[in-house]
């Protein structure tokens, strides 16, 4: 009988848990929300995953090196960056090589150039 009780409370308690997340849906992207792109928590992460096997100081895949706020900076500056992620006239995006940024990781970096590419 004790097991049954605990059951319920678990499931009331996982229950109470759905329903207050707030209008939190795990399929929206933060470029969907009204916040300021951050260099260090957004763009950062999503340039060491996708971007450095081939553009670090050790292998940089066409002279392009984006480690610092300020090479990233300026590939961002100069369209370089946005330009490769993109589909431009229905051809598959020139980065990251064998693939393609998810289409949150892409309108996030769109937010940060719109936003003026701060180093934050």
């Amino acid at each position: 009988m004790k097991s049954i009780k605990w059951c319920w409370i678990l499931f009331v308690l996982g229950f109470w848990g759905c329903l207050n997340t707030k209008g939190v849906n795990p399929n929206m992207c933060r470029a969907d929300e009204n916040i300021l792109v951050s260099f260090k928590s957004d763009i950062l992460p999503i340039i060491k995953k996708e971007c450095l096997q081939c553009h670090d100081s050790k292998n940089h895949f066409d002279g392009l090196i984006i480690e610092t706020y300020q090479q990233v900076y300026s590939s961002a500056n100069s369209g370089e960056l946005y330009n490769s992620i993109v589909s431009v006239n229905g051809y598959s995006p020139k980065m990251p090589k064998g693939g393609k940024l998810s289409d949150c990781d892409v309108a996030i970096i769109k937010k940060w150039i719109d936003q003026k590419m701060e180093n934050n």
